[in-house]
């Protein structure tokens, strides 16, 4: 998974998505073009939090 996966699963803009986890907008947008790469914690961390939100709007 990848940071625009989980971005466009939540259906939110990248400064939505910056503010929402924290993160620089210029941050998300170099992990997004590949300029950097996204630290793997930082996946793993998103993806639980967005699962864990999902499992309590159910």
């Amino acid at each position: 998974m990848t940071i625009l996966e989980l971005r466009q699963k939540t259906g939110l803009s990248q400064g939505q998505f910056a503010k929402r986890f924290h993160l620089n907008v210029r941050t998300v947008q170099t992990w997004e073009q590949g300029t950097r790469k996204t630290p793997d914690y930082v996946i793993w961390l998103i993806a639980r939090v967005i699962e864990l939100e999902e499992m309590l709007n159910a």
